[in-house]
């Protein structure tokens, strides 16, 4: 198997005129296995036999962004990793020109059609590579999370994972970015444009409520939790009772930068 898809299923996308049953009929013209990790008793029973799916495991609670691509990966014995949100959209191209893109650029253990250069210091994009704003590979410190693809022996071999501390969503791109850095490998956006795709909650203004493992949770909680973790993790010694010192991170900023 030289390919599999990786598709986390929460529920039927009710933000998007696409949904998990959409993105299994676009990749009727795609081989590869799909992997689905269902997070809800709604979609497994309704999914479960689906022709198109190859493996499946179901979740009897949400488990999260990161958990859910774990377990994926973990399902998955191809060379090229697809993840993909279910609210995804894909045209004929895409898939075939992102393993292109991932197999040919140097180090690349992650390519996605979006990413962004970021500001350590300040936890701020720079500058975010969108659909259709560039014509060439640019390496990045992240890769957007509703599409990307993995190149699966660097991966593993690396000892890459996608953190579950960032659970249920939120950082763990930037997390992985920097994991890749630390290990001398890179992350690219990469110039494919052929795939819609509207933004969930990573987009919504609203303070969101998330069910989590039985649990209930919020947006914007989740998010400054996971922005003080992230900083716990990598600039450690810019943890402070009141936040982390801008000033010292960007002198810590230097050294992820310059394994560019």
């Amino acid at each position: 198997m030289n390919r599999s898809f990786v598709i986390p299923v929460l529920d039927f996308s009710p933000h998007s005129i696409y949904n998990i049953e959409t993105l299994l009929n676009d990749l009727e013209n795609d081989d590869g296995e799909v992997i689905c990790i269902f997070n809800s008793r709604e979609v497994f029973q309704k999914l479960q036999n689906h022709p198109r799916i190859d493996k499946f495991c179901y979740n009897k609670l949400n488990a999260g962004v990161s958990r859910s691509w774990n377990l994926g990966i973990n399902l998955s014995e191809a060379e090229s990793v697809f993840i993909l949100n279910s609210d995804l959209h894909l045209g004929q191209t895409a898939v075939s020109q992102m393993e292109q893109y991932l197999f040919s650029l140097p180090g690349a253990v992650i390519v996605g059609p979006q990413g962004s250069h970021l500001d350590f210091a300040k936890l701020k994009v720079i500058r975010y590579f969108s659909k259709g704003t560039f014509s060439q590979p640019v390496r990045t410190h992240d890769v957007s999370g509703f599409f990307f693809c993995i190149h699966r022996q660097r991966f593993l071999e690396h000892g890459l994972c996608f953190d579950v501390r960032y659970s249920p969503c939120f950082m763990e791109e930037w997390d992985m970015g920097m994991q890749i850095l630390a290990a001398g490998l890179a992350c690219y956006a990469v110039p494919v444009t052929d795939f819609d795709h509207h933004w969930g909650i990573s987009g919504h203004r609203q303070n969101t409520a998330i069910k989590y493992f039985g649990r209930t949770v919020y947006r914007d909680q989740v998010i400054v939790d996971n922005r003080r973790k992230f900083i716990a993790k990598w600039f450690p010694r810019q943890i402070e009772q009141k936040g982390f010192s801008s000033g010292d991170s960007a002198k810590e900023q230097g050294s992820c930068v310059s394994c560019f």
